[in-house]
């Protein structure tokens, strides 16, 4: 799992993405996230301001986008059961099966 990150902000714009080296596109899109396993918080890439392409990897390198629309001045992850805009770099989840 990535624990090295040169970035601290979760959010951020594509064009600051790739100045990480980070790329939403190498990423593959999940329309929920992958339960029983830990996932590490990497980048939320903004879309159009009203969704966000949420990136974790998990303990293989193995990258997921959950894309997320924005409901109610929120950016809720369902499956977390967390707004998208307080993840922080690094943070760690486990779904639960």
């Amino acid at each position: 799992m990535k624990d090295d990150f040169s970035h601290t902000q979760f959010t951020m714009g594509f064009k600051d993405a790739l100045a990480h080296g980070i790329d939403y596109r190498d990423y593959e899109p999940v329309s929920k996230l992958p339960a029983g396993i830990n996932l590490i918080a990497v980048a939320g890439v903004w879309g159009d301001y009203s969704n966000i392409r949420c990136l974790f990897q998990d303990e293989d390198g193995k990258g997921y986008l959950r894309n997320i629309r924005q409901a109610g001045g929120q950016y809720k992850i369902q499956e977390l059961g967390v707004n998208a805009k307080e993840i922080k770099v690094g943070d760690v989840f486990k779904i639960s099966t």
